[in-house]
């Protein structure tokens, strides 16, 4: 059944359309990718085939297989999606390489706009002495993350504060790190994305406004007042947004400011020190 799937899914320009035909079969027949390979001439039944069809429609759409199925894979964790978040992406887990490397022994993590929670929790997942605050504008998105945590038996370890940037925070004190991968595409960018991005991704995690830096104005000025001394910051970027980025935080006494480049050779994350 998948492979008259795949054809569809090929037929409409997919590149990926055996690994996407696989995966939706099998998570609507309730298999593993073991037992779909096993068991894939078995007959089955018109509810199971109904099934298979309503999810391979809506990748007809445009919508991805992991927002289909509920959950992303990010740093060997999978993570619940919903309509409020991004899925987690490859390119941020050096995000998480670096937030794991800079914090102190116990150290305490502050993550702005954590969606899914992906970044705070990998990195309490693989730090059992650390603690993180993590906050989002959605109650939505971090309801997402409330499971996440849960499942990854980090929930003992995150405070979850619904608000905008630093303003939910009160008696939480200094934080040895602050990380964000915060909305980052030009406003007048985002109707031209992909319809996998324009139309299933939430608008309010992507627009960075009128030049895609907003948010990193926000951070860079109201950062210091929530660092301890010596602690970092650490800011996921767009590809072409590092120099932008590093003058911004200049700008704001930051200094030991640093890009560092993804596995594809890309900008990805700038690190930074302040007074």
């Amino acid at each position: 059944m998948w492979r008259q799937w795949r054809d569809v899914l090929a037929g409409q320009g997919s590149h990926a359309a055996t690994i996407d035909a696989k995966r939706l079969t099998a998570h609507a027949l309730g298999l593993s990718d073991l037992d779909l390979a096993v068991r894939e001439r078995e007959p089955v039944d018109a509810q199971a085939v109904a099934r298979v069809d309503v999810l391979m429609r809506r990748r007809l759409t445009g919508e991805s297989v992991a927002r289909i199925i509920g959950e992303r894979e990010f740093y060997g964790l999978h993570f619940t999606l919903n309509a409020a978040t991004l899925e987690p992406r490859p390119e941020t887990e050096l995000l998480v390489d670096r937030a794991i490397a800079a914090l102190p022994p116990g150290g305490s993590l502050l993550d702005l706009g954590t969606g899914t929670g992906c970044i705070p929790i990998s990195v309490l997942a693989n730090r059992p002495d650390a603690t993180a605050v993590a906050v989002d504008l959605s109650a939505e998105a971090l309801e997402a993350a409330r499971r996440n945590a849960e499942r990854h038996g980090v929930g003992k370890r995150i405070a979850l504060l619904q608000g905008s940037w630093f303003e939910p925070l009160t008696g939480e004190g200094l934080f040895h790190l602050i990380v964000s991968n915060p909305p980052y595409i030009v406003s007048a960018v985002i109707p031209t994305l992909s319809a996998e991005v324009r139309e299933f991704d939430p608008v309010l995690a992507l627009d960075g406004g009128p030049d895609g830096l907003a948010p990193y104005r926000v951070i860079a000025a109201e950062a210091p007042q929530h660092l301890a001394p010596g602690g970092e910051l650490l800011l996921e970027i767009g590809y072409d947004q590092g120099e932008a980025v590093t003058a911004i935080l200049a700008r704001h006494g930051w200094h030991d400011i640093a890009v560092h480049k993804d596995l594809g050779g890309l900008d990805r994350v700038v690190s930074a020190h302040h007074l």
